[in-house]
């Protein structure tokens, strides 16, 4: 299968340590270790990831979508400048708009949180619909006629052909109440989304920017993750709530803050100082994937030394809660 990166190369390029050495310091959260490694880390990538893979050659549109969005995003990113701080033109902030929505959605962080939420919905209504074993009408038989995609598939169908209908359906009543349930998109799926993007792009072009920006002397850090949303509320915390704050360190001096319930077209500059950028810096380990990446070393060092890895959350988990005939899953 071809490798699919989770974060554009070209991004992290910028936050290598010097523009000599095309090396990235990168804190390593489930080893605890910081190590150096260049833009094309295999940590940046995933097989077959987001995008549907094709043996034949064929150009796919997700990841075409993806690749423009990637190649004219980092050149408006690039054109953003600390010291003019001129307004940008519709067509900068139009790919800025794509480049943004277009990271939220691709990272392994979305695609779990993504599939949990898809697991929980369908596992819910399913144990009120079949509540006794009495409840599951399929069949040995019925479930014998699929053909198998996958060797796992090969495996279950191999088991149920020795079974009988009433074993069957016990094991079918015991996988939906129970902790071994699974359910989730495929990759042709996940890669949808990707067609999707316009819709969160305009909403994004038509919120309130602002552009922090990092002192001389510090810089932002970024991740496997690196755009990502902070809500006021439990509820409404997605990309466009307007009860949240999206976050995305465009590059290391810069890191764009957007608030989606306030519509504005403009962008306004704000100087943070060194303690307002570690506190974001915080936010950014807090949401991140698997790594964090810095272009100081000593700066990852102070950020990551007193973190409590073992209890870091890749994702954020479904919570679910019932007020009468009304059942609403969120993601806290």
């Amino acid at each position: 299968m071809a490798r699919h990166h989770i974060v554009q190369d070209k991004y992290l390029t910028q936050w290598r340590k010097a523009d000599t050495e095309n090396q990235l310091n990168i804190y390593v959260i489930p080893e605890n270790n910081i190590i150096e490694r260049g833009p094309g880390w295999k940590g940046f990538w995933r097989e077959d990831f987001n995008v549907l893979n094709s043996d034949d050659g064929k150009s796919y549109l997700p990841e075409d979508i993806a690749s423009l969005v990637d190649t004219k995003g980092i050149e408006a990113i690039k054109r953003i400048d600390r010291l003019i701080r001129a307004q940008l033109d519709g067509t900068d902030r139009s790919f800025i708009a794509f480049y943004v929505a277009l990271q939220y959605v691709r990272t392994p962080r979305r695609r779990e949180e993504t599939n949990k939420l898809m697991r929980a919905t369908i596992q819910h209504f399913m144990r009120k619909d079949i509540s006794s074993v009495d409840h599951v009408h399929m069949t040995k038989a019925e479930i014998l006629k699929h053909t198998p995609i996958n060797k796992h598939e090969e495996k279950a169908l191999e088991e149920i052909s020795k079974m009988s209908d009433e074993e069957v359906r016990q094991k079918i009543f015991e996988s939906i109440h129970g902790g071994d349930y699974v359910a989730g998109l495929n990759n042709t799926g996940h890669s949808k989304q990707i067609l999707k993007v316009d819709r969160e792009a305009k909403e994004l072009f038509e919120s309130q920017w602002l552009f922090l920006v990092a002192p001389k002397g510090t810089s932002f850090v970024t991740s496997d993750n690196p755009c990502f949303t902070i809500s006021t509320s439990k509820i409404m915390n997605g990309l466009l709530s307007p009860k949240s704050i999206v976050f995305f360190p465009l590059k290391p001096d810069i890191c764009i803050y957007i608030r989606p319930g306030i519509k504005s077209q403009k962008e306004e500059y704000l100087d943070l100082n060194e303690k307002e950028v570690d506190e974001i810096n915080q936010l950014v380990l807090f949401n991140s994937y698997e790594c964090v990446v810095a272009k100081d070393r000593e700066q990852l060092e102070n950020l990551t030394k007193e973190y409590n890895y073992k209890n870091h959350k890749k994702s954020r988990d479904v919570t679910i809660s019932e007020l009468g005939d009304y059942t609403m899953f969120n993601m806290e």
